[in-house]
């Protein structure tokens, strides 16, 4: 008997949802359960575009810093642009200089090496800055934990303009004007934008203001908004949207040798191409090359020019990928000593520093825990945390500022440095903050190893009139995740192991006489293949791709199990008496 090797939690049933025009029952029970209400909600929410933006006036010091940016303009000063060696920081830099050079204006531009330098402004960058001329500086990303070093820019002769969406620290940068929507006296009515966006916001109001115009803003801030994981609600949502159609059309040599690299259609990109192909190709330069190779390659118009650099940060992020797996597989082992449900330390010297956040991530999603990774750099140690949505990174890191040099990030990441010799009272306080963080005695903590199912649906409703509705509700993204769907109704057909290690197990599920496709990325060796003829419920996403050039529709599996041994078979005995199909399922 094969059973489930997750969890699955399986959603309340919703014997009556309300009706939504242009979707089925079973799509309509999804919207319900988020939280919609009508077609005019509903509405507001699928067509978010440039009317879901608000007035960046809104925010606290905009007005100061796009006023300030102008008497440079006006002046002809030398503006430089800091950003961050990550894909958010990356494509806030590019949509800068896109903005700034469509007025007119060359800016320099200074991303610190993650190694040399590390995460922030110092003061050794902007002495470099100020030598080639620079009098305003414009932080992407970063600058808001970074008190010291605007102080020390002052005293250069630079003025500062800090744009950040990490939390504010103790002390507030005295800069020109400090742009984050996360500061305590700021009313702006969405906290979720991240560098990029912001970065768009500002620049979109610098150009309104002076009457230009800059293509490919909202394309790239899109890339940077997927690439940190912002939530694809609010204006991130409408940023993406706006984003995904500017890049379908792109002229920009550089976006389209990137795309043609890692877009399955690259005319049509989805949020899904961004988040798996594109941002990491991005991240590759800032982790384990430098981060001027990803930015000159989304600003270049060339044509030949551009595929000789796209090119050779393909050859990046292969580099990348072949080292975090071996990475990863050592930090599992190192994570299995570790038992319970707690948050997880762990360092190793030898560990790449640009790679710790990747690693980090994919024991969160294997383990279900926060989790802490650090490798020594020079004499100090850097570090990235990421968490399970019941563990606010960075206020966690938060509570360890004293024994940390440098800390910073948002809910579900951050990052760190510390001296070598508090790394052990460092690993004691961390591990020792509880689930949930912060304490909250309603909530209970995110379990490890669990699928949070959206629909329970019986094989018949599969088919491409579901795959378009569900289509229609993208991009999804944290807030409004991709549907997780448990299909029951199925019989296989065939089953083998695929992939050059036979790690992923292909599927021919039969529904009467009809076959459907099925892919499990990632299974475990010892997991049992289903045999021709059982009977197998089935937990994944309902996906459309290209296979020999034609459209076809597949599961993308998370979890399998014999019927019998499904946590379904409940809901199909419960289904014949009483509850309707397309929420849970009728009796076979």
């Amino acid at each position: 008997m094969i059973l489930p090797r997750l969890e699955w939690l399986l959603p309340e049933p919703i014997p009556d949802p309300p009706s939504f025009a242009g979707f089925g029952r079973p799509v309509a029970t999804l919207l319900a359960r988020r939280g919609f209400r009508d077609d005019e909600q509903l509405g507001r929410f699928l067509t978010a575009g440039e009317a879901s933006l608000h007035d960046v006036a809104l925010m606290a010091d905009a007005d100061v810093a796009l006023d300030r940016i102008e008497r440079a303009i006006e002046r002809g000063e030398r503006i430089a642009i800091w950003g961050d060696y990550d894909a958010d920081g990356m494509t806030a830099v590019v949509v800068w200089v896109l903005a700034l050079r469509s007025l007119g204006i060359e800016p320099l531009r200074h991303v610190p090496s993650r190694l040399a330098e590390g995460y922030g402004l110092s003061v050794g960058g902007l002495e470099r800055l100020r030598a080639a001329g620079a009098t305003l500086v414009i932080t992407c990303d970063c600058g808001i934990a970074n008190a010291v070093e605007v102080e020390a820019a002052r005293h250069l002769g630079m003025d500062v303009i800090v744009t950040d969406h990490h939390l504010p620290g103790g002390v507030m940068p005295r800069a020109v004007a400090v742009v984050d929507p996360h500061r305590p006296d700021c009313a702006y009515p969405d906290l979720d934008l991240t560098g990029a966006g912001l970065a768009f916001k500002l620049a979109s109001a610098l150009l309104a203001r002076r009457g230009g115009a800059a293509a490919d803003l909202a394309g790239v801030a899109a890339i940077g908004t997927i690439a940190d994981m912002a939530p694809m609600t609010g204006e991130s949502r409408a940023i993406v949207r706006l984003g995904l159609a500017e890049l379908a059309g792109t002229t920009r040599a550089g976006l389209r040798a990137l795309l043609a690299r890692s877009a399955e259609v690259p005319s049509q990109p989805s949020a899904r191409d961004l988040a798996y192909a594109v941002a990491p190709r991005i991240n590759a330069a800032g982790r384990i090359s430098e981060a001027e190779l990803a930015i000159s390659l989304l600003l270049e118009e060339d044509p030949a020019t551009a595929e000789r650099i796209a090119a050779e940060l393909e050859a990046v992020h292969v580099e990348r990928r072949a080292l975090t797996a071996t990475t990863v597989d050592a930090a599992m082992a190192a994570a299995a000593e570790q038992a319970g449900e707690g948050p997880i330390c762990l360092r190793n010297d030898a560990w790449a520093p640009g790679i710790l956040g990747l690693v980090a991530t994919r024991l969160v999603e294997s383990l279900g825990r926060p989790i802490a990774v650090a490798a020594a750099v020079d004499d100090e140690l850097r570090g990235s945390v990421r968490a399970p949505a019941d563990f606010h990174a960075a206020l966690a890191l938060e509570a360890c500022a004293p024994l940390l040099l440098k800390r910073g990030g948002h809910p579900g990441a951050g990052g760190f440095s510390l001296r070598a010799g508090d790394w052990d009272a460092f690993a004691s306080a961390f591990a020792a903050l509880p689930r949930p963080f912060p304490a909250d005695p309603g909530r209970a903590p995110e379990r490890s190893l669990a699928l949070r199912i959206d629909l329970v649906l019986p094989a018949a409703h599969l088919g491409w009139g579901l795959a378009e509705e569900l289509e229609s509700l993208a991009p999804y993204g944290p807030g409004h995740v991709e549907p997780l769907l448990a299909v029951t109704g199925l019989r296989v057909a065939e089953a083998r192991r695929v992939g050059a290690a036979g790690d992923h197990l292909a599927l021919r599920m039969r529904r009467g006489t009809e076959v459907f496709d099925a892919i499990a990325f990632g299974t475990p060796p010892d997991r049992p293949i289903p045999e021709a003829g059982m009977a197998l419920d089935l937990v994944g996403t309902l996906e459309r791709d290209l296979f020999q050039g034609l459209p076809r529709l597949r599961l993308r599996v998370l979890d399998y199990a014999e019927s019998g041994a499904s946590l379904l078979v409940g809901r199909r005995l419960v289904g014949a008496v009483a509850l309707p199909v397309g929420e849970v399922v009728a009796a076979r």
